[in-house]
């Protein structure tokens, strides 16, 4: 009895961690994105007839073994600092983050083995039933993800689908979170045929299982979809050609003084050079490109002025201040210049990232922090005007992974996007890639496109359909001179621009009401 309870529980663990290693293996890193659609069965085979404490526990291993192999980049980090308090603080971040984002599959784990004895039948309705609910409660937690405490939804399960335009087009409706409801909806069809076929009274009864064709619906009415979308005649405003900059510059480097004169070569080499190239109109600098403040810095300023002097706008990421009630306070910021005495338009970031911009409970965690100081956050989209072209917003850093962001521009005018970010911080690893995954989404959801420069990639131009025209190679110096064709002024607005996150919050009300009355029923039943 004792083997054979250890060969049980080994088959259970086992079944949890493989969904976990297949759902990383899904996303930039490993780019096996069809095994998405069936990453959830191990684990929700596993949880069966389990107590709901098993069935947590299985489930939140599943996720810490998801999160930490998708989201190992985040080690790296740890080389940008020489301090071992700092390193300490990166590891135990690191911890913090995987634990905590696997406590979201805990829920779906549980309800999972209490639908198995409440719904015991096996009939087609009931099936449905659990198909549906599951469905919303994942959509659901992987909403509620992005938002508790600053929000943190990176890899989304839809986001796993970035590179398969035709599947991805439905983020129209209802964003990402919709992709992921669809590969969700066809993971419980597969499982629940296969649970079908190995419960004890179905041996002697083989039959067609209806679960399975469901469960593949959706996703071939997606598809069908996203091949008319494609197809499909689309107007497009006045195209823009832009020079995209990427400089890549380590980490390291930016806090050494000896080398901010080489940064700044640097800059003006590859610019000067994009410059020179098909009638650039407009010219784009990573985050925080220049080293220091360019409203302060004398050097900066003037390195500026010579790259502007032609009147060709040039977008710069940099440090930035704004009078506060008592005293200064700084920003993450984006600054157009077109050759005149001030910067004709200020974006200061809005979505700040705990530990790398401001630090929380600073009397607490200061010190296991490379930060001196902490950034201020923006409150306001800024819309950017060019002669004669459609306006544009601009994205920093992480901002392109947040869809009521990109969302909010756009509804204020934003014809096209732009992402100004630094992933120095990761490299090498498949950081930049997800990163780009998340931003192609963004473009789908609210039908514009969006042009990326960053310090060591990916540098790209995305169409409004997020297909990624085209792009540099990550961790090397260069520039990118492309057209970007904004959406055209009239154009509608989407239901995702118009409704935002309805549909997920959606899912999350009914899966969530459903799984306390499904608590409810299992309480009786033991009882």
């Amino acid at each position: 009895m004792m083997f054979q309870w250890n060969k049980v529980w080994a088959l259970r663990y086992g079944g949890a961690i493989l969904s976990g290693v297949m759902l990383a293996a899904s996303f930039p890193g490993w780019n096996q994105s069809t095994l998405i659609y069936t990453a959830l069965v191990p684990l929700l085979l596993a949880v069966q007839s389990l107590s709901a404490r098993q069935a947590a526990l299985l489930s939140w291993l599943s996720g810490v073994v998801f999160y930490g192999l998708s989201l190992s980049w985040f080690w790296q980090m740890t080389n940008t600092v020489d301090a071992w308090v700092f390193k300490f603080g990166t590891g135990g971040a690191l911890l913090f983050i995987v634990s905590y984002c696997a406590i979201y599959f805990v829920p779906f784990g549980v309800a999972a083995t209490w639908c198995g004895r409440v719904w015991l039948d096996g009939s087609f309705l009931k099936n449905i039933r659990i198909m549906m609910f599951m469905t919303a409660l994942w959509t659901g937690l992987e909403y509620l993800r992005g938002k508790l405490f600053t929000g943190f939804g990176w890899n989304a399960l839809g986001i796993s689908q970035h590179a398969n335009p035709a599947t991805i087009q439905i983020a129209e409706w209802g964003g990402v979170a919709i992709v992921s409801a669809v590969i969700v909806w066809m993971n419980m069809g597969v499982f629940l045929t296969i649970r079908q076929y190995v419960q004890r009274q179905q041996l002697k009864k083989y039959r067609p299982h209806f679960e399975l064709m469901l469960g593949l619906i959706p996703l071939a009415l997606s598809i069908a979809f996203g091949m008319q979308v494609l197809f499909g005649v689309s107007a497009s405003g006045v195209p823009v050609q832009v020079g995209l900059i990427q400089p890549n510059v380590p980490q390291t480097a930016r806090r050494d003084a000896q080398l901010v004169r080489e940064i700044r070569e640097r800059l003006e080499t590859l610019s000067s050079a994009a410059l020179r190239m098909n009638e650039v109109e407009l010219l784009v600098w990573p985050e925080t490109a220049l080293p220091d403040y360019v409203r302060l810095s004398f050097s900066s300023r003037a390195l500026v002025n010579r790259l502007t002097h032609d009147g060709i706008p040039l977008l710069v990421g940099t440090m930035d201040f704004s009078e506060g009630p008592q005293e200064r306070v700084l920003h993450n910021s984006s600054l157009l210049f077109d050759g005149s005495l001030e910067a004709v338009g200020t974006y200061h970031k809005q979505h700040l990232v705990p530990f790398g911009e401001y630090v929380p409970f600073p009397g607490l965690f200061r010190s296991m922090s490379p930060l001196d100081v902490d950034f201020t956050a923006g409150v306001a989209s800024t819309l950017f005007r060019l002669p004669g072209k459609a306006p544009f917003s601009v994205l920093i850093c992480f901002e392109d992974t947040m869809g009521a962001l990109a969302r909010r521009a756009v509804q204020g005018g934003a014809r096209w996007l732009i992402n100004q970010t630094n992933d120095a911080w990761f490299d090498p690893s498949a950081q930049s890639e997800q990163h780009l995954a998340h931003a192609i989404f963004r473009c789908v959801e609210n039908r514009v496109p969006m042009v990326r420069s960053c310090n060591t990639g990916v540098t790209s131009i995305i169409d409004s359909f997020g297909r990624v025209n085209r792009r540099l190679k990550p961790q090397t110096s260069g520039f990118l001179v492309g057209i970007v064709h904004p959406a055209p002024v009239e154009q509608k607005e989407t239901q995702y621009t118009k409704l935002g996150d309805r549909f997920a919050q959606a899912m999350g009300v009914a899966g969530g009401v459903v799984l306390l009355l499904l608590g409810w029923r299992v309480r009786k039943i033991e009882i």
